[in-house]
This record gives structure tokens, sequence and C-alpha cells, in this order.
């Protein structure tokens, strides 16, 4: 029996795809694959271009060559020409080094930049079949037709509304939807293929957690729940909080489009490097996703420069974009903490049981040589130390040791270690001095604490 999440997501992909749609797309892609040279890639893949687009052509070529970083740049402008759920996936990717390679991740992280915005007539088109024609003439005194930002699967505009309160007006760009459902579904049939052939790298269960994750990205009725839950997690008595999320109005909510309070102050991407505010951004920023992960369990997974303002005058961080999160049990978080103990306590066999506890082992897993690999990691922990050790590089280590022993790791650990990633290289580039593992201490710490309290038994029995 499904669960109810996949449920969810089988429904959207159920009214999506159309054989004709399919074909028409595959075509697309297979003309798109042609035009930036990377048929003979695909080949090595195992994959050939024919008359009905990308098909299945078994074993992959001996003579595969590498990929380096003028494949990843070819791969980074072929997922921006195929668009949206491309270039979500690509961004996925980038940040998976384990999977693609250091070079190709590095290329495409061109795609966190911006997209070139669509012009306003078809936002206002969207918004009055969203809204209904009524409510968008009443609802809004003014909207500024030029775009504020502009994403791969949506565009902000600033507005005003008849009572004069200003805006952020985010809205989905028109036949996003359909096309991410016609894609996940070309892309579903393309991953059980390549996990025949290649059943290390799992691309079953990658493929799974990433369209779920998509879909529920494409619904800003999801979003908004997000944001209910995270100002719950930071509601504090005298609502002094550092930490800040956009209000949401719900009489201008819809599956496409989320109206939302204006966030104050400097976006993160913005900042003056090494600068006194670049650090403190730097700091808050980190120790901010941090929290959200070891205390709280439902954190931003997305949280790059642009959707982060810092707020010289008060010190308040605000995050935006929360269509894009993750969630950790509290027996999730005590997994991992154990794991990053292990680490720093350069412990091997404590590592290799709590990571193998972590994941989950195929039937090609083999325990002694699983232990061996990490044993390696440890050796380079120790030559490195623990001030010098960069928590990217931990984490994508971790992450090759399991996959190249077929054990796979739970989306909501992949959620995790992508978010920490993308965070620590923010805060790098506002201050490269800075100290991962001292940020993170006192909250690992506090984490560990209530994870380990007697209370923690007495709230759950209740």
């Amino acid at each position: 029996m499904l669960s109810s999440t996949k449920k969810w997501s089988t429904k959207w992909l159920r009214v999506a795809t159309r054989p004709l749609d399919v074909a028409l797309r595959l075509n697309e892609i297979a003309v798109v694959v042609s035009r930036f040279g990377l048929a003979g890639s695909l080949a090595s893949l195992g994959l050939e271009v024919g008359k009905r687009g990308l098909i299945w052509s078994g074993l992959p070529s001996k003579a595969a060559k590498p990929m380096d970083k003028v494949l990843g740049r070819n791969i980074a402008r072929l997922f921006i020409k195929l668009g949206p759920t491309f270039i979500k996936l690509g961004q996925i990717l980038a940040t998976r080094p384990d999977i693609v390679g250091e070079a190709v991740a590095d290329e495409l992280k061109i795609l966190f930049d911006r997209v070139p915005p669509i012009p306003y007539r078809r936002i206002q088109k969207l918004l009055k079949k969203e809204l209904g024609a009524k409510k968008f003439k009443t609802a809004f005194k003014s909207i500024e037709t030029k775009a504020l930002a502009s994403a791969s699967l949506s565009q902000t505009h600033c507005a005003v509304l008849t009572d004069g309160t200003p805006v952020i007006l985010k809205v989905q760009k028109p036949g996003v939807a359909a096309l991410v459902r016609v894609d996940l579904t070309i892309l579903e049939s393309m991953a059980m293929s390549l996990n025949v052939v290649y059943p290390k790298l799992q691309l079953r269960q990658i493929f799974n957690d990433f369209k779920e994750a998509t879909l529920r990205e494409i619904d800003y009725r999801e979003e908004a729940k997000n944001i209910d839950k995270f100002r719950k997690n930071y509601w504090t008595l005298f609502n002094n909080s550092d930490v800040m999320f956009p209000r949401y109005f719900p009489d201008l909510l819809t599956e496409k489009v989320i109206t939302l309070e204006p966030m104050h102050g400097t976006k993160v991407s913005e900042m003056k490097k090494g600068s006194a505010s670049a650090k403190q951004a730097a700091e808050k920023s980190l120790a901010a996703v941090l929290e959200q992960i070891f205390d709280h369990g439902f954190f931003h997974a997305d949280p790059h420069a642009g959707n982060l303002f810092f707020m010289e005058d008060t010190g308040r961080l605000g995050f935006i974009d929360l269509g894009m999160v993750g969630q950790l049990e509290p027996d999730d978080k005590r997994r991992f903490l154990r794991v990053l103990m292990a680490v720093l306590n350069r412990d091997r066999e404590k590592l290799a049981r709590h990571l193998y506890e972590l994941g989950t082992p195929s039937r090609t897993t083999k325990y002694e040589a699983f232990e061996k690999d990490v044993q390696t990691l440890l050796d380079e922990v120790k030559q490195s130390g623990t001030k010098n050790l960069k928590l990217d590089v931990l984490l994508n280590r971790l992450m090759s040791v399991s996959r190249n022993n077929g054990i796979h790791i739970p989306n909501r650990y992949v959620l995790m270690i992508r978010s920490c990633l993308i965070v620590e290289g923010l805060a790098r580039s506002l201050d490269p001095k800075i100290s991962v593992f001292q940020v993170a201490t006192p909250i690992v710490a506090k984490s560990l604490m209530s994870s380990y309290s007697p209370l923690r038994y007495i709230r759950r029995l209740f």
C-alpha cells in the first residue's frame, strides 16, 4: 500500500502525461542534446538519440570518457535550455560531487544564478486565472511590471494592496507545472533504466526523492504550510527571535500564486565579502540552518545567498523561498550526531557502525570493505586536523564511502547534507576564516543533551 506522500505524488503525475506530450517532449530533448554535442556522452551511459527521442541502447560503451569541466559546462548549458525541471536537477547534482565528480559539480553551480524573466503580460494572465478577474482587479492597487527576481519555476513582482500594504507576488511561470510533470515521467524511465546498469549509483531512490520534492515545490500551498511551521518553531513569548520568515496572505494564495510580506534588509548575495556585517551574517546564517537541523528537525533545504536577508541595524536574519524543506525525526538527529561524534573522535568502529545504521545496505555490501574505507576517511581527518576540517569535504566523503559500498542514504539525510553544504559555502564566501565546527559545537551539544534527556521520554509518553 502506498504511503500518503507517494499517493500524493502519484496523483500529480497521473494527470500529467499524455503519450503525445511525452513523445513531443522527447523529440525536443533529442534535438537539444544533439545541438549541444552530448550524444557521445549519453551513448557512454547506454543512451542513444533516436527518431523517437532518447532511447535505451543497452550496456554503456567501454570507450566512455571521464566527465570533466568541459562536459560539465555543456551539461549546464543543456539543462538551462531544457528548462525548469532540468535546472532543478542540475542544482541537486551540483551539490552531489560524489555522483558526478568535482569538476562537473563545480560547473553546474552556474544553475543557481538568476534566470531571465518572462514578460509581465503572461504573469498578469496567470494571476487573473488563478485569483479570478474580480479579485485581481479589487485586491491590488498596483503591480510593478518589472520582475523583482526570476527563478527556474517562478518570478516575483512588487505590488501594493488596495489598503496600501506593500507585498511581494510570487507567481509560477505559465506552463511550468505541466512541463515538470512530463519531464518527470521521462526522467523516471531513464533513471530506472540506468539503475539496472549502475546499481551502485542508487538512481531509483535518488530520482524518487527528487520527484517528490519537485512536485511539492510547484504547489505554493505547500510553501505556505512550511512558513507556518517555521514561524511556529521560532515563536517565543516575546517574539524576539533573530530569525524571521515572511507572512503570507491566505486570501491571495493558490496552487500557483503566493502573496507575501516584503523581507527588508540586504540580500546576503549583495554583501561585501569580509566586512563586519558580512562576518556577522555568515555566523548567523550558519547557526540558523544548523539550529533548524539539529534543534527543530525542520530546515530550509536551499539556503543559498539569494534566499537570505540580513538586517544590519537589528542583526536579524530573514529566509525566503521556502518551498524546499527537509524534516528529521528525533531518532534521525541522534543517528547523524553519532556519526559526527565518531568522526571527531576518530573512532573507526563506531563511525562504521553508525554510518552503516544510518542507511540501508544492499545485497552487495561487504562490511569489512566498508570499514576499511571508513578507516581511510578517518586517516584523512587525522592528517588535516579538526580545526582545518571542511564540512563540505567531510560530508561528501561520507556520502561517497556509503554509495561506493552499496549503502543507500535516505533523502532526509541527503537534504540535510545538501543544506549544510550550501550554507557552509555561503558562510565561507562571506567570512573565509569562519570556523564551522566552532559555530556548530554549542548547537550540536544542545541537541545531544536534549536527545538523551529523561524529559524527552516523558514528553513522548504523553
